[in-house]
C-alpha cells in the first residue's frame, strides 16, 4: 500500500484495493477546512469527534443538523455545541466511521461547505493509513496546513 499524495489540491488514494476512496475528491481552495488523524477514541468507544480549536469560530455556536458528505453519499447527524466543547453526535459519527470502514491512522479532511445557525454541511475527504506517510510530511501536517496561508507545498 503506497501513501496518499496531494497534487493540485486533489487527493489521490494510495489504496491499491480499487475502492476509490479519496480519488477524484478535491478541496475547493476557498473554504475553511480542518483535518483529523483518527485515533482509537474516534473509531471505537466512545466514537467521539471534536473539531480542533482553530476551526471552532467558523462553526455554529449552537446545536444544528450536521450533514457529512463523502463521494456520492451523505450522512445526517447532529453538531452539538455543549459548554464550549463542540462535538459530532456520537451515534451519527459512528455510522459514518462504520460505513466508510475507517481505521486508526486514517485521516479525514473536513471542508466547511455551509455553516449557519440552521445547518452545518461538511465535505469529507478520506486518506487511508496515514501512518505510512514519510516522517517529514507527517511533521509538516502537524504544524502547517491548517489555513490557506500555511498550506503544505508538495
Amino acid at each position: 500500500m503506497s501513501p496518499p499524495t496531494v497534487v493540485n489540491k486533489e487527493v489521490c488514494g494510495g489504496n491499491e484495493g480499487g475502492d476509490g476512496v479519496g480519488v477524484g475528491s478535491s478541496l475547493s481552495g476557498n473554504k475553511d477546512f480542518f483535518d483529523v488523524i483518527l485515533s482509537k477514541t474516534h473509531i471505537g468507544r466512545p466514537h467521539c469527534l471534536r473539531p480542533p480549536t482553530h476551526i471552532r469560530p467558523k462553526l455554529p455556536g449552537v446545536a444544528v443538523p450536521l450533514v457529512l458528505r463523502h463521494a456520492d453519499k451523505q450522512w445526517q447527524t447532529l453538531y452539538i455545541e455543549d459548554n464550549n466543547r463542540p462535538r459530532f453526535d456520537c451515534g451519527g459519527w459512528k455510522r459514518f466511521v462504520d460505513e466508510n470502514n475507517l481505521a486508526e491512522g486514517d485521516a479525514c479532511i473536513f471542508e466547511v461547505m455551509e455553516s449557519s445557525t440552521q445547518i452545518l454541511r461538511l465535505d469529507v475527504i478520506i486518506l487511508r493509513n496515514t501512518m505510512d506517510l514519510p516522517p517529514a510530511l507527517l511533521s509538516k501536517i502537524q504544524f502547517h496546513g491548517k489555513t490557506p496561508e500555511t498550506a503544505i507545498e508538495i
